[in-house]
């Protein structure tokens, strides 16, 4: 399941939460993160922190 999506740096990458919703407690437990570029696809990789997908974001722009 998709959570929150949130726009990252100037080149139009957006980060994914995903994860699986929790039956007790209603709230999406985070599993890792994904990267969409701007044409809505997302990258085969999966970030294990919001922070460790805001690096490699910043890094593919300097590319």
């Amino acid at each position: 399941m998709i959570g929150n999506v949130t726009p990252w740096g100037d080149q139009g990458y957006t980060i994914l939460e995903e994860g699986e919703l929790n039956p007790g407690t209603h709230r999406l437990e985070v599993r890792h993160y994904l990267v969409a570029d701007r044409s809505g696809e997302t990258l085969p990789q999966r970030f294990p922190s919001l922070e460790v997908a805001r690096s490699y974001i910043e890094e593919i722009g300097k590319a």
